[in-house]
């Protein structure tokens, strides 16, 4: 008899214990979470790696974009929403909120003064934003495509080879638009 009251007991507090595991989880976990929208596919002509000698680049020597991603980390469209809630502080754990997300980037196409840029940002961004674009152009008599990039704060190029990077350090192209 007491076998038969033990068993639905343990069943039943065995359901409780993991539906509380359930509501335990962190805003960031369940609502951020679904921020991320469809994976977003690099244009092909930007795919590969790409160096720079431009002092102070802001992404540094070399940056790699492969069909997904850039420097490792994976580019999502972003559910503006989520954003807007971040910093109307509507989302209650915060510090997971840049936790979670850590890994990822949101990027879309843009198009600015006629040009169609590629737009990568850090997922919660503070005005830190970058456009890409290749663009051939003639070095040394002969055509190579250039990455030319802008942000907020600095621009440049980068070049498929660190040799040609090096030959081109802090050059810019007379008719490039670099600021935006």
């Amino acid at each position: 008899m007491l076998e038969r009251k033990l068993l639905p007991l343990s069943t039943v507090v065995l359901a409780l214990g993991l539906s509380g595991l359930t509501t335990h989880v962190k805003a960031a976990d369940t609502t951020y979470g679904n921020g991320n929208g469809a994976v977003v596919t690099v244009p092909k002509k930007i795919q590969g790696t790409w160096y720079s000698y431009v002092s102070n680049a802001h992404s540094g020597r070399k940056i790699t974009f492969t069909t997904h991603t850039v420097n490792g980390k994976m580019i999502y469209t972003q559910d503006k929403s989520i954003i807007s809630d971040y910093f109307n502080g509507n989302i209650q754990d915060q510090g997971g909120l840049i936790e979670l997300p850590k890994n990822w980037m949101s990027g879309q196409t843009t198009k600015m003064k006629n040009n169609l840029f590629y737009e990568i940002n850090p997922w919660i961004s503070f005005e830190n934003w970058s456009l890409y674009r290749v663009m051939p152009q003639k070095i040394n008599g002969k055509k190579h495509n250039v990455l030319l990039y802008s942000s907020r704060y600095d621009d440049g190029n980068y070049y498929r080879s660190k040799k040609l990077a090096k030959q081109m350090k802090n050059y810019k192209f007379k008719k490039v638009d670099y600021h935006l």
